[in-house]
């Protein structure tokens, strides 16, 4: 794993951060939770391309945020099996803590809405569409 990331792993770990998005000592850093750090930063206007993140829970969804914002590597605490084939197969090192074989909601009883909005997603594109209807859908 890369400095920038080991770095970036232990904002996390001791200092509370969720979400860590680092390059050549450069980072930014996230206590919200869920996708909303990866989407601040994709319509930030800012270029990611090349940079280390680390991410408290990767799924699916976030995979495709990940890719979208051009990351090279990557630090999750806990990935889904179907999140890893996509980020690898996008060319993303995935250094993880924890492989699960999906991610689940909050009251842990079936699978996160975020994650069934993107199951049958291939195209990084239409990933974005679906993660912000499934968003509203669940702030409503």
């Amino acid at each position: 794993m890369h400095d920038d990331l080991e770095r970036a792993k232990e904002m996390m770990i001791f200092d509370g951060y969720t979400c860590v998005i680092t390059l050549d000592g450069v980072a930014f850093k996230s206590k919200e939770k869920g996708l909303q750090p990866l989407l601040d930063w994709m319509y930030s206007g800012n270029k990611y391309t090349g940079w280390r993140l680390c991410d408290k829970v990767v799924g699916r969804a976030a995979a495709f945020l990940h890719i979208i914002l051009g990351v090279r590597e990557i630090y999750a605490d806990v990935i889904s099996a179907p999140a890893k084939q996509l980020l690898e197969e996008n060319n993303v090192a995935v250094n993880a803590a924890e492989i699960v074989p999906e991610i689940l909601n909050e009251t842990m009883d079936g699978p996160n809405p975020l994650e069934t909005a993107v199951e049958n997603i291939t195209d990084v594109n239409d990933s974005i569409m679906a993660i912000e209807l499934a968003i509203k859908r669940m702030n409503k």
